[in-house]
C-alpha cells in the first residue's frame, strides 16, 4: 500500500474517474469527473493537492486540499482548505488515515503552505481532535430570518400572510439601527484573486450582486425539504450591509423562499438576522486547523473571533 501526493493537474483520467467512484461509494452521492474537477482546479493556483491511499493501483483513499490566499499582519500567505477526506471502509483504521494526512502535511510544507483549515463532519471531529491532525479553531453559527413561517412549519401555514409582513417590518425596523462600522478581521481571504475563480465550483448556481468592495453573494435553493436562501457572503462585514443585502433578497426572491440563513462567524449583533440556538442549527460547522509553518502566530490562528469565515470558504451543505 503506498501513500502519495498529487496536484489536480497530475492525475490521470482514470484516476479522477476512481476518486468520482469511491466518493460516490462513500457519501451516496453523484460526483461526476467534471464536477471534480470544477471543485479543485477554480482556485488561485489553478490546481489542488491530493493525498491518496493507493492499494494495488486501486485509489482506496484520499483527502484533498484546496489553495487560498490569505491576509495576515499585512503579508498574503498560501493556505488550503481540507475537503472531502474520504477512505474505503475495509481500510478504514486510524494509521491509514494518519498516515494519509501526515503525507499530505509533508509535500504542503514543500510547496509553501503555511496553514491548513477545514470543516470536519461529525464523523471526522472527534477522530481529529484525538490524533491532533488538527485543532479545534471554533464553531461557526447559524443567523435565521424566517420569512414563511408555514415553508419551515408546514402546521403553521396559515400564519404566511403574518410572518410574511412581520418579517419586512422587522428588515426595516433593523435598517434604521444597522451601522455602517466594518468588522476587521486578523484573517481574511485575499478576495480579488479568490472570488475570480470560487463561484464557477459545485453547480454554479450562485447570484452575485456587486463588486468586492460592496457586495453579497447568495444561493437559492431546497435543503432538507425547505426552500432557503443561503447568504454565502457579504464582503463588507457591517450590520448596514448585511441589512442591504437582506432587502436585496426578499424584494427579488420573496416568491422563492421561505427561510434565509447565513452559516458563519459574525462579531457584531447584526440586527438583521437571528441568531439560531445550538440545539436547532440544522448541522455542526467546526472549523479547525494545522500550522505548517511554524513562524505564525498560534493563538492568534486558533482564534476563530480572527477568522472571516462562511459558506464562501467551501460548499458545506
Amino acid at each position: 500500500m503506498d501513500f502519495v501526493c498529487k496536484k489536480t493537474t497530475d492525475l490521470s483520467e482514470d484516476e479522477l474517474i476512481q476518486i468520482s467512484e469511491l466518493f460516490e461509494s462513500i457519501f451516496e452521492k453523484k460526483r461526476s469527473v467534471d464536477f471534480l474537477q470544477r471543485q479543485y482546479i477554480n482556485n488561485v493556483l489553478g490546481y489542488s493537492y491530493h493525498s491518496l491511499i493507493v492499494d494495488n493501483r486501486k485509489i482506496v483513499g484520499v483527502n484533498s486540499y484546496v489553495p487560498v490566499y490569505y491576509c495576515y499582519n499585512g503579508e498574503k500567505l498560501l493556505f488550503v482548505n481540507s475537503v472531502d477526506s474520504m477512505v474505503a471502509k475495509s481500510y478504514r483504521d486510524y494509521f491509514n488515515y494518519q498516515d494519509m494526512v501526515e503525507t499530505a502535511y509533508d509535500y504542503l510544507r514543500k510547496e509553501r503552505v503555511a496553514f491548513v483549515y477545514g470543516y470536519p463532519n461529525d464523523n471526522a471531529y472527534p477522530v481529529l481532535c484525538k490524533s491532533k491532525l488538527m485543532r479545534p479553531i471554533g464553531r461557526m453559527r447559524v443567523y435565521c430570518l424566517p420569512y414563511r413561517i408555514g415553508g419551515v412549519k408546514p402546521v403553521l401555514k396559515w400564519l404566511n400572510p403574518f410572518s410574511c409582513l412581520f418579517t419586512h417590518f422587522f428588515v426595516f425596523i433593523s435598517s434604521v439601527f444597522s451601522s455602517c462600522k466594518k468588522a476587521d478581521f486578523l484573517l481574511r481571504k485575499d478576495l480579488e484573486s479568490y472570488n475570480e475563480t470560487r463561484y464557477k465550483r459545485g453547480d454554479r448556481k450562485y447570484t452575485i450582486i456587486g463588486g468586492n468592495e460592496n457586495g453579497f453573494v447568495y444561493k437559492v435553493m431546497e435543503y432538507e425539504g425547505v426552500r432557503c436562501a443561503f447568504l454565502i457572503d457579504v464582503y463588507s462585514k457591517s450590520s448596514k450591509a448585511f441589512n442591504e443585502a437582506i432587502s436585496y433578497i426578499l424584494r427579488e426572491e420573496k416568491k422563492n423562499f421561505d427561510l434565509l440563513l447565513y452559516p458563519g462567524y459574525l462579531p457584531f449583533n447584526n440586527t438583521s438576522l437571528i441568531k439560531l440556538p445550538i440545539k436547532l442549527e440544522p448541522k455542526n460547522f467546526n472549523m479547525m486547523g494545522f500550522a505548517l509553518d511554524h513562524r505564525l502566530n498560534i493563538v492568534e490562528l486558533f482564534t476563530l473571533g480572527n477568522w472571516d469565515t462562511n459558506l464562501s470558504n467551501y460548499d458545506l451543505l
